[in-house]
């Protein structure tokens, strides 16, 4: 039977193992960024696991294309690098977290943006060039 300070050593040693793999993750977390770009490559994003759009580069054909069109084009782009981004949190997550790596994406996706979804084919969607697209943001 173990003496009691071997149990708290063990259960300090098994602690600071975990702390470290999390803040192992936690790094690796942070490094993930996701790519998406549209059918005809003229707009491309770049995603956080979250869905924060980071980065979005239109080429020069994007800005001659239908309105509708670029937008049907950034939304594919996005949903692209959304996905991405799920992917590489589920290579990063799985082999640091095991069984508890669903419980991980849970409480991840509970705090994260739903992704955008793309309007119904052959609908319009109106854009409102004044909004700010921040839900409430005083920044107007």
């Amino acid at each position: 039977m173990a003496q009691p300070s071997e149990r708290v050593q063990e259960m300090m040693r098994k602690f600071e193992e975990q702390a470290a793999q999390a803040g192992q993750l936690r790094e690796r977390m942070q490094e993930i960024k996701g790519q998406g770009r549209s059918a005809d490559g003229s707009v491309t994003v770049t995603v956080a696991p979250s869905g924060a759009v980071l980065d979005l580069q239109l080429t020069a054909s994007a800005t001659r294309q239908p309105h509708t069109s670029l937008q049907q084009g950034i939304m594919t782009a996005i949903r692209e690098g959304t996905q991405d981004a799920a992917r590489q949190v589920d290579e990063t997550v799985q082999p640091v977290l095991g069984d508890r790596a669903e419980q991980f994406k849970s409480a991840l996706n509970a705090h994260s943006p739903a992704p955008p979804t793309a309007p119904p084919s052959g609908s319009t969607q109106r854009v409102d060039p004044d909004d700010d697209y921040s839900d409430g943001s005083f920044l107007r």
